[in-house]
């Protein structure tokens, strides 16, 4: 048997119910946060890439043309999980869908859109450069969020899947990636890969005891860098403002040993519980919150804490 039909078999009876599984725990994951447009777009990018793969590799019921739409149709698709997590602060988020994200697929389909405008006859995708190039940079800007995050290497892996189907259906393809059969292959192989790992990214508890560096580890790799560093700024100013005796690096809090005496300590996180809490406000729910802290603040946070995030 070619290898390429042992995969397509271990794709079809190993990978599809897993994955099924890996998105009913991931929408666990994001229980209680901004980010279920997320997960509602990577589970329509998922069942676009699951139904271009059937049509063309499993009953091979696809022309040639309309395998190119479908598939650039998942690539596209692949790209707005990434970018709904940038618009996923409240109450920016209910309308960064309709504003951004649809605009976005519009513009990132026209090429298609264009070949049916053209005539009945569908034709082959053949991506002009500034087509690719704005992919290749919205992608990017997807991917690179999450850098430095536990979710690193699964972006890389995802973004390299995504951005072959692109590249295989581009007037600019090199030979090596011509055969495009071949090419969405691999790259289906590849979304497998990355979804393992984000799977076990979601699994995967911080290595610091500390509640309030898993407070921040948690919704620092959940929401990705872009997000992160402004709350990392914004917690930094408050601690310059009011002298705490700690400051919030990316991998967690490092305190002033010759300050931090126990009592000085204890107001200090009463004052962090109560400023995490003001700004994120704004991306998760006060449950959410609560489960890493372990510890339920006042009331009137608003009151204690009148900050402007």
């Amino acid at each position: 048997m070619p290898l390429s039909s042992v995969i397509s078999l271990l794709i079809i009876v190993v990978g599809l119910p897993s994955f099924c599984r890996i998105f009913r725990r991931s929408r666990q994951a994001i229980r209680g946060t901004t980010l279920v447009s997320a997960w509602w777009w990577s589970w329509w990018a998922f069942l676009m890439w699951t139904l271009s793969y059937m049509g063309d590799h499993v009953f091979n019921s696809l022309s040639k043309p309309v395998a190119d739409h479908l598939w650039y149709g998942a690539a596209v698709l692949g790209l707005c999980p990434l970018i709904a997590v940038l618009g996923s602060r409240r109450p920016g988020s209910r309308v960064w869908t309709w504003f951004i994200q649809i605009p976005l697929l519009l513009v990132l389909e026209w090429p298609v859109f264009s070949l049916w405008l053209q005539g009945t006859e569908i034709r082959g995708l053949e991506l002009e450069s500034p087509h690719l190039v704005g992919y290749i940079m919205v992608l990017i800007m997807g991917v690179g969020n999450y850098f430095g995050t536990r979710f690193t290497f699964s972006g890389i892996t995802y973004g390299s899947a995504c951005s072959l189907l692109v590249i295989s259906t581009s007037a600019s393809c090199p030979w090596w990636l011509a055969d495009r059969w071949s090419v969405r292959l691999w790259a289906t192989c590849l979304m497998m890969l990355a979804l393992m790992l984000i799977d076990r990214g979601n699994l995967k508890q911080p290595m610091k005891v500390d509640r309030f560096d898993r407070l921040w580890l948690d919704f620092f790799d959940t929401f990705g860098v872009v997000w992160g560093r402004r709350i990392q700024d914004r917690i930094n100013i408050i601690a310059e403002k009011e002298d705490w005796p700690v400051r919030l690096a990316l991998n967690g809090f490092t305190w002033s040993t010759s300050r931090s005496s126990e009592s000085v300590r204890v107001a200090t996180e009463l004052r962090m519980e109560h400023a995490f809490r003001w700004l994120f406000r704004r991306f998760v729910d006060r449950s959410w919150v609560d489960e890493r802290l372990g510890s339920v603040a006042g009331e009137s946070v608003d009151r204690v804490l009148p900050l402007d995030s």
